[in-house]
């Protein structure tokens, strides 16, 4: 007698409208997963118009492992201006704990991968808290290479709204 222990492959689909729900819940997922539950102030109104309204900016992936939904991820097209060149984006991707192991990021990461060489791009890029040890050794096991050198910034809030208020100068 043989016992199978590999997990069961996941089954990738682009979301739909009727997603929206359950990407947010992922969203909060993914945030509390980081330590910064507090972050995640998105509605679903707000996901509705970004993922599916007249001027939706990125687009949502779900992974299902049997009927249970197992991973999300949500992209969106960039452009390198050195190279001239389209690149994916993955801007949120979440492997839900009890669904790890067994080859099912890498298979959501080759299901983007697809897509992207689908959309025109010739290489994916994100990011990852410098703190998720999970993660980076993930991404460092795949050969994924790491971007020395750069730090991303934002601005947000009332230092945003300040900025506004200089474009009279």
């Amino acid at each position: 007698m043989t016992t199978d222990t590999q997990k069961p492959k996941m089954t990738i689909r682009a979301a739909t409208p009727l997603d929206v729900a359950v990407i947010c819940g992922f969203i909060a997922e993914l945030a509390a997963h980081e330590g910064r539950p507090k972050l995640a102030t998105i509605t679903p109104e707000i996901l509705q118009d970004l993922l599916f309204g007249d001027r939706a900016l990125a687009h949502a992936f779900l992974g299902y492992v049997g009927q249970e939904c197992a991973a999300y991820a949500i992209v969106a097209e960039r452009f390198s201006s050195f190279r001239g060149t389209r690149l994916l984006y993955i801007e949120d991707m979440l492997v839900r704990p009890a669904f790890r192991g067994g080859g099912t990021g890498k298979q959501f990461l080759a299901f983007l991968a697809k897509q992207a060489v689908a959309m025109g791009c010739e290489r994916m890029e994100w990011s990852a808290l410098d703190n998720n040890d999970v993660a980076l050794g993930f991404y460092d096991h795949l050969g994924a290479e790491r971007e020395e050198g750069v730090v991303h910034f934002s601005l947000r809030g009332d230092l945003f709204k300040q900025l506004i208020g200089n474009t009279d100068e």
